[in-house]
């Protein structure tokens, strides 16, 4: 089949292979863009690391969190520009959101848009509606989360803030620990966790936290890779699993090599068991979230 041109430069801009290779690609998986990216790794065109970032829009990422530590949120606020962004008016509607987030444990938009503010009648879509005509420019609530039910203890961090506040952001993280106890060692680690999150970009907690159905399709890309290679039949199932142990070190979060470790032998699951010795219990991540301005 023929595919457009449209179709090649998006997955161009996915994969990073070359218009030749992405064109072969699509027409050989009938125009399907996800069959065209596994196409293009089996013939080592293209990197599981390799994804664009698809902008959505401007706007921030903005957090909460109580003094116990026992409840957080994180919201993302898009509008038109990043001058509308940086007012004082958006910031300030943006922190809003997200204190109402964590303190009704808005668990998403839908929710959040018929709910009512603290000491208001009008609904959170309302209010947005009436920041629309202030500031000019429509804004969308993107997404919102709230963590910290079921006893666990909560941690933020925006990167680069462009307040003094520091709640406020393009990029901002919101994780959740298990723990015997709260204690300063305990915020400290998961504000490291944290950062690593904001720098490292994991997609799950831990390998055994990654659907079947991915393992398998990256054992099929690199039994492929395998046999394009040329080396000896033998040693495939060796060279699969030390390529899936690569992919689980990149993308997922206790594997992933702790980045303030130069020589690479600290993994982020060895500084959960150093925590757990000193604190006197195992400390476990429960989960986390990331939000990037511009990103899906």
């Amino acid at each position: 089949m023929s595919v457009t041109a449209q179709q090649v430069q998006k997955l161009r801009e996915i994969t990073g292979a070359g218009i030749l290779d992405c064109k072969k690609a699509l027409e050989s998986s009938s125009g399907d863009t996800d069959k065209a990216i596994q196409f293009l790794r089996e013939k080592g065109k293209a990197s599981a690391a390799q994804k664009a970032s698809r902008t959505a829009s401007e706007g921030l990422v903005a957090s909460w969190l109580d003094r116990d530590a026992k409840k957080g949120s994180l919201i993302e606020l898009n509008c038109e520009t990043d001058f509308v962004a940086r007012t004082a008016e958006f910031q300030e509607t943006v922190r809003a959101l997200a204190a109402h987030v964590a303190e009704n444990s808005v668990k998403s938009v839908d929710v959040l848009m018929n709910q009512s503010l603290k000491g208001s009648k009008d609904t959170v879509e309302s209010y947005i509606k009436e920041k629309i005509g202030k500031l000019g420019e429509n804004l969308k609530v993107k997404r919102a989360i709230c963590y910290g039910e079921n006893g666990a203890f909560v941690s933020n961090y925006i990167h680069q803030p462009i307040t003094a506040t520091a709640d406020c952001g393009r990029l901002g993280v919101l994780l959740e620990v298990s723990a015997s106890k709260n204690s300063p060692e305990l915020q400290e680690l998961m504000r490291e966790i944290s950062m690593q999150v904001a720098a490292a970009n994991p997609k799950w907690v831990s390998s055994a936290n990654v659907p079947a159905e991915i393992v398998e399709k990256e054992k099929t890309i690199y039994l492929e890779q395998c046999k394009q290679s040329g080396k000896p039949e033998a040693a495939w199932p060796k060279i699969s699993e030390g390529k899936l142990k690569d992919f689980f070190r990149q993308f997922c979060l206790a594997e992933q090599n702790y980045i303030r470790d130069a020589s690479g032998k600290t993994s982020i699951q060895t500084l959960l068991e150093q925590a757990g010795q000193k604190l006197g219990g195992p400390v476990q991540i429960k989960s986390f979230v990331r939000y990037k301005v511009g990103e899906e």
